[in-house]
């Protein structure tokens, strides 16, 4: 079992980490010309030389622009894969320095240099990053510091699923040290970005100011930090196991819609863990501790519920009939549509899901009005007289059928003849409908859904 810390990096440490991905074809280098790539590239191409890795081996090196070095790094890079002659691809991306927010500008190099990697990475892909153990520990004290919860102190994951491929972090359990001192008897070359030394970055103060200090208090803190950093992954991986049982009875067949009334039966601690999972799988960003407790403060509280809307990362979850709803983001449905039945049983609704049409033995639409129908949409001051019922409003109708009020507007209404005939899945009018001991035809509107953003 391969070491959560490895005092000492050699070909044999880089092998056993590969182990889960040795059934990948192929692996992708994410490429930067620093040092610690050079050395996962030089590892990879080592263990291919003595058949202890068969996957093929290609890398990307994306050119930020941010430094006036940046375009020799990539000539660098380019040199060095031709004479390992290994694939490599170089791309050049624009980050807007408008102002002097270091973080900001951080994030924006990142967010390109992940965009690169997504465009490239293929199918059943693995993209390999160097990250080593010290950008743990950097990454544990720098989200420390901004009251990260549980799942951001766990820090840099291993693996990850990325676009069709995987994130795969070989390097994570060694440190700094000894991948230098790796690379300098393997005679290896790379390139230094003097940014790296510039203490306004916060993760180069931690790096050269913070712990420095703490290391010469306590030499051994990368073993115990480490350890540290296995219970919290650990204890990460518990509430997300936790989260998924709960889910199990929150959701309903819609992974977009949560049941209020079972979430308030729910401790606080756990309404806020399974909200922060679900919002998680529906591919939204970490919320943070103030947001996360609005959101449940927004919608677990009974007499907020009713009314209640939020819009997330321009998303919007309201609540309706005790449930809570991730709203789907549709635009505008065609204003009308002819649809011949007989001729066709699906109809596809431009951004308004479809309608299907099926015989049923007893009740349903005559089907003498099922050709030439017009599919149009509430306008306001419809009624009709539902078989069994009272004529009522079109509005009345639907909010006692239950419609969500955002999709009212929606609900496709079949005409003939300027004559509403049949709402599809509550009722059709009683002069459209089948007389008794004929076949009929049911109409059923497959609703547009929101759908995961992951």
């Amino acid at each position: 079992t391969l070491s959560y810390f490895q005092m000492k990096f050699e070909f044999a440490v880089l092998e056993q980490a590969l182990a889960p991905i040795n059934n990948c074809k192929s692996v992708v280098v994410g490429l930067s010309g620093g040092m610690d790539s050079m050395v996962l590239l030089h590892g990879l191409l080592n263990l291919k030389e003595q058949g202890k890795a068969s996957f093929e081996v290609r890398a990307v090196h994306v050119n930020h622009g941010l430094q006036t070095e940046a375009d020799e790094w990539q000539e660098f890079c380019e040199q060095a894969c031709a004479k390992l002659e290994v694939d490599l691809y170089c791309e050049k991306v624009q980050i807007a320095k408008s102002d002097n927010d270091t973080v900001a500008i951080e994030s924006k190099a990142r967010l390109a240099r992940y965009k690169v990697f997504e465009a490239q990475l293929q199918d059943d892909e693995a993209l390999l990053l160097a990250h080593h153990l010290d950008d743990q520990l950097e990454t544990l004290v720098f989200r420390l510091n901004r009251g990260a919860s549980v799942k951001g102190l766990s820090a840099i994951p291993q693996r990850r699923s990325f676009k069709n491929g995987f994130i795969f972090r070989p390097l994570l359990h060694v440190d700094r040290v000894a991948l230098q001192k790796f690379a300098e008897v393997e005679n290896l070359q790379w390139v230094e970005d003097l940014s790296n030394q510039d203490l306004q970055f916060d993760r180069n103060y931690i790096r050269h100011e913070i712990l420095p200090a703490i290391e010469s208090r306590w030499p051994e803190y990368r073993l115990s930090w480490s350890k540290s950093l296995l219970l919290v992954s650990e204890a990460s991986e518990m509430l997300d196991e936790l989260a998924d049982l709960d889910l199990e009875h929150l959701q309903s067949n819609e992974p977009t819609i949560l049941s209020i009334v079972r979430l308030q039966l729910l401790s606080s601690s756990r309404q806020r863990n399974v909200i922060r999972r679900w919002l998680e799988k529906l591919g939204l960003p970490d919320l943070g501790w103030n947001r996360l407790h609005h959101f449940a403060s927004e919608f677990v509280v009974t007499d907020k519920q009713s009314d209640s809307s939020l819009t997330i990362e321009g998303n919007t979850f309201a609540c309706y009939q005790d449930h809570l709803y991730l709203l789907p983001k549709l635009g505008a449905p065609q204003e009308s549509v002819v649809w011949q039945v007989n001729d066709s049983a699906e109809l596809e609704l431009v951004n308004n899901g479809s309608l299907l049409a099926k015989e049923v033995s007893t009740g349903g639409l005559a089907r003498s009005f099922s050709d030439k129908i017009e599919i149009r949409f509430r306008q306001g001051g419809e009624s009709c007289r539902l078989v069994g019922r009272p004529t009522k409003s079109l509005k009345k109708i639907l909010q006692e059928a239950h419609i969500e009020p955002w999709l009212r507007d929606r609900v496709p209404l079949l005409y003939r003849d300027e004559e509403l005939i049949c709402i599809p899945g509550i009722g059709v009018c009683e002069h459209a409908a089948v007389k008794s001991g004929e076949t009929g035809i049911e109409v059923i509107w497959q609703r547009p859904v929101a759908e995961s953003l992951s």
